[in-house]
């Protein structure tokens, strides 16, 4: 009766922390950009595979050939639907003079809320056209219900103060408190 017992609690918890789980599986950024995979820009610089309870996701950042003027960041949602990857959510970043750098490194993905979906932070930095080496400002990109969110800190005043994107307002709570916990964790510079 006892070995049923720990048996049944065992089995119990594996099936509540399945639904939470979140995956995330390596892809060859070369073989993925030969692969056809309907993404915009012509190179791959970060794509992730994130698998949840309820979702496959490929989130890809892609730009244009190196050296384009003006530079241009893709960013794209991919889900599975009928057998076939289609955009679920999409963003574009292009400034005047401004090159954009994604932080391959910096990145978190949970499921605040415990909906089964992905929620997902994503690191870039904005940087004069000609000098990668100086950066102006570091932005965490928040993925929530298949929309973007921005946090944005500058150089120029040692990364003190942060703006948010108009819709940031729009984000759960539970979700917010993931994001700040991370913002403020991260080495901005």
């Amino acid at each position: 009766m006892m070995k049923q017992l720990a048996i049944l609690l065992i089995l119990g918890f594996s099936m509540g922390t399945a639904d939470a789980q979140i995956t995330s599986i390596s892809v060859n950024k070369a073989n993925f950009e030969q692969s056809g995979f309907p993404f915009k820009g012509k190179r791959v610089l970060q794509v992730e595979h994130i698998t949840t309870a309820n979702e496959d996701n490929f989130i890809v950042f892609s730009k244009e050939q190196r050296n384009a003027d003006p530079d241009h960041l893709y960013i794209q949602q991919f889900q599975k639907n009928n057998d076939k990857w289609t955009v679920v959510a999409e963003d574009h970043v292009s400034e005047k003079d401004i090159v954009t750098s994604v932080w391959n490194a910096r990145k978190a993905f949970f499921d605040a809320d415990k909906d089964g979906k992905l929620d997902a932070i994503f690191v870039y930095s904005r940087h004069p056209k000609g000098d990668m080496d100086k950066q102006l400002s570091c932005i965490a990109l928040v993925l929530y219900n298949k929309q973007f969110y921005r946090l944005q800190a500058d150089q120029a005043d040692g990364y003190q103060k942060t703006t948010y994107s108009d819709n940031y307002s729009q984000l759960p709570e539970v979700i917010k408190a993931q994001v700040t916990q991370f913002w403020e964790k991260l080495d901005k510079d």
